[in-house]
Formats: structure tokens, C-alpha cells, sequence
């Protein structure tokens, strides 16, 4: 399965642009997609849904977004990838108007479920485009950009959503024109589009099968960040945390996400995919091991140990990437993405149930046993399949 790139094609100016426009592009996306999850519970929760019916409606944008991800490439093969993109985005865009009208909670669980299959082919082919514009000497860098202008917008989307709710308007008509200005965007590019139509007969299986290790990078960062985006502020209001502690404590896990992904990135040029992903695994061990010993009586350090963590596990999404890159091109290459983005968004759908189980069963350390040993697991798969990076 080793298909090396070849630089070809593009110019330096023209991969840079290429870049320049598919960051501004999924910053819009992500902002609107980061308001927009909790608008739609905090709506319905005011309107006095089910917690259970508010989380199936959560739920239905990921599970079309894994079903759809293995049909990524003959999608991309059929209308090409910048129209494919396009369509996509455009179908996503048109099942955000009737939420406007309709407070139907079924026709809002098809539409977000349409929305993860359309979405799916943007998020694969926009990952395998940024590694296709990037070159070996700043690949890392690069897609840790695209990592923190992500985990940046799905931040600030909540912010939208307070001011839109101080000024008192409706914040449903501003997610919807982000994702406009990111089809905008989309639209003009399309032409610059790589060639991903050739998957040079990869397959899924075949990708399950040979780089488990590369995707384990999906499982423990869409695990632990969903995990800890459900519940770490439970944990530590639990741990005996002042509330408003617990609640910036996630803040500051999510800043480490957004501040560290250049730093990792620019190492992962210098260094090498192989020994940034033992580092990250290694910090996502110590990380739930000290505060198990009891770090938690320590906030300064604790909140230190948040924000490296935090860094560390986004960190292992874009490193897994960064290899992706170096190895595979074209059309495999999106072959492979899909199989990521699919394990990303199992992860995301598994980890909440599971992480909440684990606090009922040891409250509230089960959440950091949780985090443990998806690292430890993460960290020992790395370091025996090394050939996969």
C-alpha cells in the first residue's frame, strides 16, 4: 500500500491559495456547525423534548456521515471531486432552511441525518486536498492549520450563539449564511481541485485490514474529545472542582487543542510522523494516570496538564494525517481518509455512552480510566505497527 507522492502539477502559489481558500472554507463551516449542535438541543430542550429524543436528533448527523464515508470515492469518481464537494455542500446547506419553519423533531432527525451523508464527502475530500496542496517540508504544519482553524471554529460556534442570544435574534439565519460563504468558497475552487478519481484499487477492507494503528489516531482523538465534551465538566464538579473551575476546565482542554496543533505540526515536519504520535500517546497516559493520583487537588496543575492534553489529543488526528500525506496519494488517498473519518465518528457516537457507563460505575474517575486505556491502547498499537508511518 505504498503509493508515494509525487510533487507535480500545482505550483507554489497556487497550492498556497488552494490552502488559503479551503481554511477560510472550513473555518465558516465549522463556526455554524459548532453553534448550530447546541442550538438544536437547547431549542428543543425549551420546547420539552425527550433528553433521549434531543440526543437521537445529535446523533443522526454522525451516523450519515459514517454510512456515507465508504461511498466517498465512487461519489468522487462519478461527478469528479470539486463538483463533488459542491453538490455535497449545497445539499447540506438546503436541509438547514426548514429548521426555520418547522419544529418537527422528526423532520429534524431526517434532515440532520441527510446532512451527515452529504457531509461526508466534503470533510473526506477537503483532508485528502489539504495533503495533496502541501508538500513534504510543511505538510505538518499544514494540516495542523486545518486541525486548529476546526477545533477553532466548532469553539466559537457557541459563542455565536450567546451573542445572537444577547442581541435577541435568531442564530439559525447566521449558521446558514457561514455554510453559503463556505460553498462560496467551495464553488470557486472547484476547478483547482485535485485528481482523486483513480483509488489505484484500495479498498476498505484492505485499509482495516493493513493500517489499524494509522486509524486507531481517528478512534482515541474522536473518543476522548467527544467523551470529554459530554462529561469532563460533570467530572470535575464531581471531583469536588468550584463550578465555574469545571466549566473553564473544558475551555482550556479545547484551547490546548487550537494553541498547540502548529507547534506538533512544525515537529512533525522536523522529527517525523512517528515519534510525535508516542509523544501524544505518551501525554494521553501521564495526562489520566497523575490526575488519578489526585491532581485534582492541585487546579493550577491541573489546568496545565488540561491544555497540553488537550493539544495532545487533536494533535494525534492531524500527526495521522500528516503521515496519511507522506505515504499515500490521489485517489487512494481518499480511500484511506474515508476509512479515518469513519472510525472519527464511530468514536465520536461510541465514546459519550460509554464514558457515561464507566462514571456510574466509579464516579467519577471512570471518565479518566476511560481516557487511559483508549491511550494506552492507541500508544501500544503505534509503537508495535511503526511500518504504518
Amino acid at each position: 500500500m505504498n503509493h508515494d507522492l509525487v510533487a507535480s502539477g500545482p505550483t507554489p502559489r497556487q497550492r498556497h491559495l488552494a490552502l488559503l481558500g479551503l481554511y477560510a472554507s472550513i473555518f465558516a463551516f465549522s463556526v455554524s456547525f459548532g453553534g448550530l449542535v447546541p442550538w438544536m438541543a437547547l431549542d428543543m430542550e425549551a420546547r420539552g423534548v425527550d433528553a433521549t429524543v434531543i440526543g437521537l436528533v445529535a446523533a443522526a448527523h454522525p451516523l450519515g456521515v459514517l454510512l456515507m464515508a465508504p461511498f466517498t470515492q465512487r461519489i468522487v469518481r462519478r461527478f469528479g471531486s470539486g463538483n463533488a464537494m459542491v453538490w455535497c455542500t449545497l445539499i447540506a446547506v438546503v436541509t438547514l432552511v426548514p429548521l426555520a419553519v418547522s419544529d418537527s423533531v422528526a423532520l429534524w432527525l431526517i434532515l440532520r441525518f441527510v446532512s451527515g451523508l452529504a457531509g461526508s464527502v466534503p470533510w473526506v475530500v477537503t483532508e485528502t486536498w489539504i495533503n495533496v496542496a502541501a508538500t513534504d517540508r510543511n505538510r505538518g504544519r499544514a494540516v495542523a492549520i486545518y486541525a486548529a482553524i476546526m477545533a477553532a471554529g466548532f469553539a466559537a460556534g457557541p459563542i455565536l450563539l450567546h451573542w445572537a442570544a444577547v442581541i435577541d435574534i435568531s442564530p439559525l439565519p447566521l449558521f446558514i449564511l457561514l455554510q453559503v460563504l463556505s460553498l462560496i468558497i467551495i464553488y470557486a475552487l472547484r476547478r483547482r481541485a485535485p485528481d482523486l478519481e483513480d483509488s489505484g484499487g484500495a479498498n476498505l477492507r484492505g485499509v482495516f485490514l493493513a493500517l489499524p494503528a494509522l486509524l486507531s489516531a481517528a478512534f482515541v482523538s474522536g473518543a476522548l474529545d467527544a467523551a470529554f465534551f459530554s462529561f469532563l465538566p460533570i467530572w470535575g464538579l464531581r471531583a469536588g472542582l468550584d463550578a465555574d473551575f469545571a466549566l473553564m476546565l473544558l475551555s482550556i482542554f479545547i484551547a490546548g487543542n487550537v494553541i498547540l496543533q502548529f507547534p506538533i505540526g512544525w515537529l512533525a515536519d522536523r522529527v517525523g510522523p512517528l515519534p510525535v504520535l508516542l509523544g501524544c500517546g505518551g501525554a494521553c497516559i501521564l495526562a489520566p494516570t497523575i490526575i488519578l493520583l489526585g491532581l485534582s487537588a492541585f487546579p493550577f496543575l491541573l489546568a496545565i496538564v488540561a491544555f497540553v492534553w488537550g493539544g495532545c489529543v487533536w494533535g494525534t488526528y492531524s500527526v495521522a494525517l500528516v503521515s496519511m500525506g507522506r505515504r499515500f496519494s490521489g485517489g487512494y488517498l481518499v480511500v484511506i481518509n474515508a476509512g479515518f473519518v469513519m472510525v472519527y465518528t464511530f468514536a465520536n457516537i461510541a465514546a459519550p455512552p460509554l464514558a457515561g457507563v464507566a462514571i456510574d460505575l466509579w464516579n467519577p474517575h471512570g471518565l479518566m480510566l476511560v481516557a487511559l486505556l483508549v491511550a494506552a491502547s492507541f500508544t501500544l498499537l503505534v509503537a508495535l505497527r511503526r511500518k504504518e508511518f
